[in-house]
């Protein structure tokens, strides 16, 4: 029973903290950064664990990136020219890196002042391929701030944590991730087939049976869309990234019996998700068009929406709480329901372009 709850609520058993004291260095991929980097820099000069070396990896910049970087007494490498992908960029710095852990940072993202200390432990054992942190957005000001704040909460509070309990997380985030940089190197560093390295590293990382560790102590603040452009772009990517994951690894995924389920799971809800919105929808509609009110299919509908706003309620406010921003939580959690058949729809948009026309998406688009 114990097990059971604990998969259930993605829930783990608190894990014995161990002294490890490596060195690290913070490996920033930067294009056009120059209104952040300052702000990402400065919170990693801050930490409570102090790291060997900041590198900026200037990916061609043309504002002045570099310039505020190595003012603030970052290492900064610029490519010959514009890579085009984040891969690219992590990669020709990862040469630069001499030291046993390696932390990528995002240049918009800002760590919380113990984050490297609170995922350093995970590393400990000398086994562990890689750790990831809990991602909270910088400011939750707008509706698209607001909603992106309660999905993390809940997805990384529930799904990805239950995927960390049975040892295959999906993704070792990019924007705040550490890593053993021996077996990173030896990994071939960052692939550079897809724009969602990230993923495909963590899932070469678990075929290759190696371990992956969500951290949710460790915090990290990336500055998400603002707007509807800025978040269309982003999912776009991240979805479309997603399904050239599923593309490239295909039956091999069955060699990590565990990682097959969870990445053709998360297709399949994808999938499901965009059909149940459409039903939905369009059942309401044509109830209210009839004017039949009791309707037995609809009764069910509510009531699977229903348990679901139960379970997704209680995993917000329980992150919430422990990531001491229970204030917000119940004002933002009803973003829950009307981002959802947008995600939705840019799901299907992306199959649309991605698999059906093939189309696929090569050029790594930030969305703000």
């Amino acid at each position: 029973m114990k097990k059971f709850l604990l998969f259930l609520f993605g829930i783990r058993e608190k894990e014995e903290k161990r002294e490890y004291r490596p060195k690290v260095t913070v490996l920033i991929p930067a294009f056009n950064e120059e209104k952040t980097i300052a702000q990402t820099i400065l919170s990693i000069k801050a930490q409570t664990y102090p790291v060997e070396e900041i590198i900026v990896v200037d990916d061609g910049s043309t504002d002045k990136t570099g310039e505020i970087a190595k003012s603030l007494g970052a290492r900064v490498v610029r490519t010959p020219k514009n890579t085009g992908t984040k891969s690219k960029a992590l990669n020709f710095g990862l040469q630069f890196v001499q030291t046993e852990v390696v932390v990528m940072v995002d240049a918009d993202t800002v760590l919380k002042e113990d984050a490297i200390e609170k995922i350093l432990p995970a590393l400990s054992d000398g086994e562990t391929f890689s750790a990831c942190g809990f991602v909270l957005p910088q400011k939750r000001r707008t509706f698209w701030e607001r909603a992106r704040y309660i999905q993390y909460l809940y997805f990384i509070g529930l799904p990805k944590n239950t995927q960390d309990f049975w040892g295959v997380p999906l993704v070792s985030s990019g924007c705040f991730s550490a890593y053993n940089t021996k077996m990173l190197k030896e990994l071939g560093g960052f692939p550079e087939g897809t724009i969602v390295e990230d993923m495909v590293l963590t899932w070469q990382a678990h075929l290759e049976k190696k371990k992956t560790k969500l951290v949710p102590q460790a915090v990290c603040y990336p500055k998400d869309p603002e707007n509807w452009h800025q978040y269309k772009a982003q999912m776009l990517r991240w979805n479309r990234g997603f399904l050239q994951a599923i593309s490239v690894f295909g039956l091999k995924l069955l060699k990590n019996p565990r990682l097959a389920f969870f990445s053709w799971w998360y297709l399949a809800s994808g999938i499901l998700n965009l059909f149940l919105w459409v039903f939905f929808l369009g059942y309401l509609v044509w109830i209210l068009w009839q004017k039949r009110y009791f309707v037995y299919p609809l009764y069910l509908l509510f009531f699977g929406m229903i348990l679901e706003a139960i379970i997704v309620l209680i995993v917000v406010i329980l992150n919430a709480k422990r990531t001491r921003t229970l204030k917000e939580a119940p004002l933002d959690f009803p973003l829950y329901w009307f981002i959802s058949p947008i995600d939705s729809y840019l799901f299907f948009l992306s199959l649309w372009k991605e698999w059906i026309r093939g189309q696929k998406l090569v050029v790594w688009e930030k969305g703000h």
